[in-house]
């Protein structure tokens, strides 16, 4: 194994990606290695078009270094060049009439001019794109002979698009891979999939399925797709009549559907040419309120977190694989006695948290209760197998909040101090909200 295999291999381990028996740590040699120029393409999200005046020099530099950081470096499909993976950020405009404004045009109009825009910069025609140290946009051809796309919540149809497109007509002799979060067109949680066929004409949003998987060998569009746990743009419930699971949701768009964030990926699964990263919550969206409350409020969280997310999960089925289509199912419905077990469980499992965070010891558990996993008490593993596998998983590193996420929320990231008071849950993870979250709709991009 090279030395970058060995660190990719010990940084999925020390992120805390536990590998099933059987899975190999090593990465998929996707490129071949040194001799290719390799250029990353940045897609923004909704309201960022990552072109100026739209958005700021600040904040595209901001948005592309953790996109590049936290994902794309780790996910090692960039590779080659010297110095490296070349960053550009690309047009798409990122509209989405009436959330971005009266007088935008509709979220199929903006994807389908973004991927117009995309396919264009990976076909070496002119396109408009933003290039360090971002301060002007404007048109020209980008010529290189390997291209990893990262896309982020309205650009992952973009990419989704792009990448049935690329199939189709493959780019030869060029490279393409792809790095999904927050991805609309997840295959199970997506809510483009979710609710595959449906389509509103008012907002101008067609529900147009799953990313594809089944990119042809030798030279596979290899995908990396990460996905925060109850963000419903990537993680919508199996079953939307669930009405616990869709206010969980709901708020989950606040804090679980940010422009930048911090958590550890666990490996959920692989399908084809796609690899999936799950980023848990480490404590449910209904509770975030409350574990903002000054004083008794973390506590309260901790304590509550382990029967809540019982319940929120019953919305969900976490043992089919992130990689297979899998549209609502109104009639899904666990196992009643299972649930009720495990609601019973999770009380004293919430009483066990809660004497560890007092007592700062996670180990001091004293109705012996087993920490939940990120499903809750008596859910399955994240890790949901491997549906033919183009190779090993491609790798993910533990994700961390940049250190120029202030530019993003108009926050400045958590001081040691406050780092240090927040509660432990299950003795792993923050019961608290531990990071700034932004919605990808939110008011961030300084307007001119």
């Amino acid at each position: 194994m090279s030395t970058t295999a060995r660190w990719f291999a010990v940084t999925l381990v020390a992120a805390g990606v536990a590998m099933p028996a059987g899975v190999p740590t090593s990465p998929q040699p996707v490129l071949a290695a040194v001799d290719l120029m390799a250029t990353a393409l940045y897609l923004g999200g909704t309201d960022h078009p990552l072109s100026v005046p739209q958005d700021t020099p600040a904040y595209i530099g901001t948005y592309v270094n953790w996109a590049a950081n936290d994902f794309v470096n780790p996910s090692g499909l960039c590779a080659g060049g010297d110095p490296g993976c070349t960053p550009v950020a690309v047009y798409t405009p990122e509209q989405f009439w009436p959330v971005t404004g009266l007088n935008d045009i509709r979220f199929d109009q903006s994807v389908a001019a973004g991927l117009t825009n995309l396919a264009a910069c990976l076909r070496s025609a002119p396109c408009t794109v933003t290039d360090p140290p971002f301060t002007s946009t404007q048109p020209r051809a980008l010529t290189d002979t390997s291209f990893t796309v990262f896309a982020y919540s309205q650009s992952g149809t973009i990419a989704t698009l792009m990448k049935s497109d690329l199939i189709a007509h493959p780019p030869a002799p060029s490279s393409v891979s792809f790095v999904f979060v927050s991805n609309p067109n997840r295959p199970n949680g997506g809510i483009l999939e979710r609710f595959v066929g449906v389509e509103l004409p008012i907002l101008g949003v067609t529900f147009n399925g799953a990313t594809v998987t089944n990119s042809p060998q030798p030279t596979p569009l290899m995908t990396v797709d990460a996905a925060h746990q109850y963000d419903p743009v990537a993680d919508f419930p199996l079953n939307p009549l669930n009405l616990l699971a869709d206010l969980n949701v709901a708020l989950g768009f606040l804090y679980e559907h940010p422009e930048e964030g911090a958590g550890t990926p666990e490996l959920q699964g692989q399908f084809q040419d796609s690899t999936y990263y799950l980023i848990p919550a480490d404590t449910i969206p209904l509770l975030r309120p409350i574990a903002a409350l000054p004083g008794v409020g973390p506590l309260l969280a901790t304590v509550l977190d382990p029967p809540l997310r019982v319940l929120v999960e019953t919305g969900y089925d976490r043992t089919v694989n992130p990689g297979a289509p899998t549209p609502a199912k109104y009639l899904y419905v666990p196992d009643p006695i299972k649930v009720a077990v495990d609601f019973v469980t999770a009380i004293p499992t919430g009483w066990d948290n809660g004497v560890a965070y007092l007592t700062g010891d996670p180990t001091n558990r004293p109705f012996r209760t087993t920490p939940p996993g990120p499903y809750g008490v008596g859910g399955p593993p994240v890790y949901t197998g491997a549906v033919d596998p183009y190779g090993p998983p491609t790798p993910a590193v533990r994700i961390a909040p940049s250190r120029d996420t202030a530019v993003l929320t108009g926050h400045r990231p958590a001081g040691k101090a406050q780092r240090a008071a927040a509660p432990v849950r299950a003795g792993t993870r923050s019961a608290v909200p531990n990071r700034r979250a932004a919605s990808s709709t939110g008011p961030l991009r300084n307007r001119s």
